[in-house]
């Protein structure tokens, strides 16, 4: 009896072995989460998306600006990068160089202002604009303009009060076209048109300062800004990634229901037929 317990035993350590062995490593690249490390985030991602059967290893890297994370993707630091649907579709239309692998749902996922803790009278007022803007078709018709097909958005013409309070906003150009800066420079995309629309209706002045994805919350405790244009949130979860301590956020004004993975796209085949079960033997690109 003995003898066939240790037997058995071992059979059981050379499978896991081999299992080991077989597991795939994924690393993906993500525009940086202020309220989480990468550790946390990557065992999350991992038990919400990632196979059940045990066969992929996740790990995560974080990127504060998305030049930097579609710099590790060409350079191979990391095998994909994961983007909302509409900044992904962006990324696809501007670079030839990569292609999407997997789309995945994110239910709930959304995007809020930000502001310090003793901005709440403010944050107040933002999301009873939101609220009526969308009320009133004005949100999604923004949403219209400049999320459904990429492109070069013109700059937006901010009202000026003269004598009325101004407001210090924070874009971060990282997540095109929702948070857009022009190649000049001049932001001009998705996030001008929501927060001129903001100002109009509040009558109160809105100045723009540009802030790096993970510098968003040192542009608030330091007051460079009154308020940050993006925070992410998952509404459907009691846990928020991307929501440090300190930070109050508004009514969402955008959601999305994807995630799209990108990577560099290789070279082409000699053949133009698609196999699909080579599609999905060579899905994750990774090593084992």
């Amino acid at each position: 009896m003995k003898k066939v317990l240790i037997a058995v035993m071992c059979v059981l350590m050379i499978a896991s072995l081999v299992h080991t062995a077989e597991r795939s490593v994924i690393r993906l690249g993500l525009l940086s989460k202020l309220n989480t490390t990468e550790e946390e985030f990557g065992e999350a991602w991992q038990k919400t998306f990632a196979p059940k059967n045990g066969s992929l290893q996740v790990i995560v890297k974080f990127y504060d600006t998305l030049t930097a994370m579609q710099m590790a993707l060409n350079a191979g630091e990391i095998h994909q990068a994961v983007l909302p649907e509409a900044v992904a579709e962006y990324v696809l239309s501007v670079n030839t160089q990569a292609e999407a692998t997997l789309v995945l749902p994110s239910r709930g996922m959304g995007l809020a202002f930000g502001f310090r803790e003793d901005s709440k009278e403010l944050r107040d007022r933002f999301s009873e604009a939101i609220r009526a803007m969308r009320e009133d078709w004005t949100l999604p018709a923004i949403e219209g303009v400049y999320t459904a097909k990429p492109g070069e958005y013109e700059p937006v013409k901010f009202s000026v009060f003269p004598g009325a309070q101004t407001i210090r906003a924070a874009v971060t150009g990282d997540l095109p076209p929702i948070d857009y800066i022009a190649p000049d420079g001049t932001p001009s995309g998705f996030n001008t048109a929501v927060l001129a629309e903001i100002g109009r209706r509040l009558h109160v002045n809105i100045e723009l300062a540009e802030v790096d994805t993970g510098a968003r919350t040192a542009a608030l405790a330091s007051g460079r800004a009154d308020v940050v244009f993006w925070y992410e949130v998952d509404t459907s979860s009691q846990t928020q990634p991307d929501i440090p301590g300190g930070v109050i956020i508004s009514e969402p004004y955008y959601e999305w229901h994807k995630f799209i993975h990108i990577r560099k796209a290789p070279p082409k085949a000699e053949t133009s037929r698609w196999n699909i079960l080579n599609s999905i033997l060579n899905l994750y690109n990774t090593e084992r």
